[in-house]
């Protein structure tokens, strides 16, 4: 499953081939979600040869004005992970490329809702160990800014796997326990600056390892990743919905038939990307996002 929690997998495990690997090509890629036929109830890959390949691919984004979409990919021959993407140009998809802000070991991509910034994660050696950072970059006029370090509350080896909501709330997978400790973690904003990184509280991290939460931008309901190893899947994803008075509901699963992890919602609220597959060896899948609302209590 390429959901896996140890950093050093993550980072050095990980590659990537950078020659172009579409046999399908994107010349007639037009339309929403790269002309792809929407899925239904049952997940299916998305953009077979095109963004899952023969490769290793995983966690996703779709910009919320649905002309860029960002991916991780590796290979295991080589030594490196990069982020991906792929945008409408003259009314085609671009042929997949690294993104110019992505440097070696950068993976889980994620723009915020006004479209502004983009975040992802990193690996660096500080003090002679290598640490996970969370890094971005902000959006100019024509395309990103250079990588940025995301501050203290997030640095270093404190947050992975960033989402956040229209008024700039970010939830995160705390790891500041370190990898094999990951909880559902929050960071408010004060004073227009992010201060302190916080655990989720009940009815969350109420077993361990739950992380890669995606929240709506309206902070109406949460879906995130709960690892359970020795069981199948031994990766589920679960939502729970906030009411009126700001309670969450209790947590329900998400019944997909197999290991899934790192989901998005796409702005619309019609799908379901997330990442899955065997390890070393995923692919991006989306579902309709039906399914999650099949979930929602009753009022």
């Amino acid at each position: 499953m390429k959901t896996a929690i140890s950093l050093s997998s993550i980072l050095f495990l990980s590659v990537i081939t950078l020659s172009a690997q579409n046999n399908a090509g994107t010349d007639a890629l037009t339309g929403p979600y790269l002309g792809q036929k929407p899925p239904g109830m049952v997940p299916g890959i998305f953009a077979p040869g095109i963004i899952s390949t023969q490769n290793h691919e995983f966690s996703c984004c779709l910009s919320p004005d649905g002309k860029e979409f960002y991916f991780t990919r590796m290979n295991p021959e080589e030594r490196q992970n990069y982020v991906m993407f792929t945008r409408v140009t003259d009314d085609r998809w671009t042929e997949p490329a690294v993104a110019p802000f992505a440097g070696p070991f950068t993976f889980e991509p994620f723009v915020t809702p006004d479209n502004k910034r983009i975040y992802f994660q990193t690996g660096k050696v500080t003090d002679g160990k290598l640490m996970m950072y969370t890094m971005y970059a902000d959006r100019k006029e024509n395309g990103w800014s250079e990588a940025k370090d995301a501050g203290d509350a997030f640095n270093p080896m404190k947050t992975m796997h960033i989402s956040a909501t229209l008024n700039g709330t970010v939830y995160t997978t705390d790891i500041s326990g370190g990898m094999g400790t990951e909880a559902l973690g929050i960071i408010r904003k004060y004073n227009g600056e992010y201060k302190k990184l916080e655990k989720l509280g009940l009815p969350f991290n109420q077993t361990e390892k739950q992380q890669h939460p995606w929240i709506a931008p309206d902070e109406s309901y949460i879906v995130f990743t709960i690892r359970r190893p020795g069981q199948n899947p031994s990766s589920v994803l679960f939502c729970s919905f906030k009411d009126k008075e700001g309670n969450w509901s209790t947590p329900a699963e998400l019944k997909l038939s197999m290991d899934a992890g790192q989901p998005f919602i796409t702005r619309d609220r019609k799908y379901l990307f997330f990442s899955g597959g065997s390890p070393g060896r995923g692919d991006i899948f989306w579902v309709d996002a039906k399914i999650i609302e099949e979930l929602k209590p009753e009022k």
